[in-house]
């Protein structure tokens, strides 16, 4: 027993550790993504070459960067640095695959008042964000956010989902509901040119991503509809209708499900693909942890494990199947409802 408990506090004082760590990693990855690090185009650098470059102090900038290497994100030898091929990948602005917009709002939005935590907990105002959904800037950063996000990571978990659907090599008409960014629906275009792709989501998101596609030169890629999904239309006769960590402000859930049924085709399926919370919602961690702050300011949204799938078969699917999907960003619950 004693060696037992001595082995749960040794990780437990680990861990303790790790987490007095953990705000200097991200404060040095947020660094190297606003200073634009991973963006400088030589292969290969010296810290004083950096330093130029970047406009850093010299002096500062070697222990900065060694922490970066420290952290993996960059290799280092004979005093040149050169960012890892994943970090490049995810880090460097220009990368297709950059994550770095994504992780800027995220921060911001988990972040915000830790400073305040104990006056939050005592009862104190909590300031929140008047987001004004009219206002287009509001649209093109969050749009540009979730395509980042949707892009580095959000898409091959999403198409992994697809591809497991026994109704997917026949499917001729996909929805996806409340998308964030085009990128899931021409994803699926690309690689399935004959089918025919919708995307549902607020007018000013719809307005959002119609625009970019079309200066993509794409605008008749895909179908926009825009609308709310508590009240508009989202036509009929799909195939496969797809809905990702996009129902939280369902005002009746089991209504919207019902109507997303009716928008069906004959043995058609619906996928929602959200977080599960368990435990009397204390797990998963990343989820609870991560989402702290937006629930203190009134934004508790979460699912519970089987709260979807129930809403399913009270709006009258016959059959709902569920599964955990491991992700990077989280265990996720995929609900296959028919």
């Amino acid at each position: 027993m004693v060696s037992a408990m001595t082995g749960r506090s040794g990780a437990l004082g680990a861990y303790l550790f790790d987490l007095v760590q953990a705000p200097i990693r991200w404060h040095a990855v947020r660094a190297a993504i606003v200073l634009g690090v991973f963006d400088i185009p030589e292969a290969g650098f010296t810290a004083p070459a950096a330093a130029e470059r970047l406009g850093l102090a010299a002096e500062r900038t070697a222990p900065f960067l060694d922490a970066l290497a420290a952290m993996g994100l960059m290799d280092k030898a004979g005093g040149v640095y050169r960012p890892v091929a994943e970090a490049a990948a995810l880090l460097s602005s220009a990368s297709p695959t950059s994550l770095t917009r994504s992780l800027l709002q995220l921060s911001g939005l988990r972040h915000a008042g830790l400073d305040r935590l104990p006056e939050l907990l005592r009862g104190e105002p909590a300031a929140r964000a008047d987001l004004d959904l009219a206002d287009p800037e509001f649209w093109r950063r969050a749009v540009a956010s979730l395509r980042s996000f949707h892009r580095a990571l959000g898409r091959a978990a999403m198409l992994e989902v697809l591809d497991a659907l026994p109704e997917w090599p026949g499917a001729r008409r996909f929805l996806d509901i409340g998308a964030g960014s085009e990128t899931l629906c021409l994803a699926v275009k690309d690689r399935r040119p004959e089918m025919a792709v919708t995307l549902f989501d607020l007018p000013g998101g719809a307005a959002r991503i119609a625009a970019d596609l079309a200066a993509a030169g794409r605008a008749d890629a895909l179908e926009i509809r825009p609308g709310d999904y508590n009240a508009d239309d989202f036509g009929s006769g799909y195939d496969v209708i797809w809905a990702s960590m996009t129902l939280y402000y369902a005002a009746d859930l089991a209504a919207v499900l019902g109507r997303v049924r009716a928008a069906l085709a004959p043995g058609g399926v619906f996928v929602s693909f959200h977080e599960g919370l368990t435990g009397e919602r204390t797990a998963p961690e990343t989820h609870v942890v991560g989402r702290l702050m937006p629930a203190l300011r009134g934004q508790d949204v979460s699912f519970d494990l089987g709260r979807i799938a129930d809403a399913a078969r009270a709006a009258g699917f016959a059959r709902v199947e569920s599964r955990t999907v491991e992700t990077s960003f989280g265990p996720m619950r995929a609900d296959l409802c028919r």
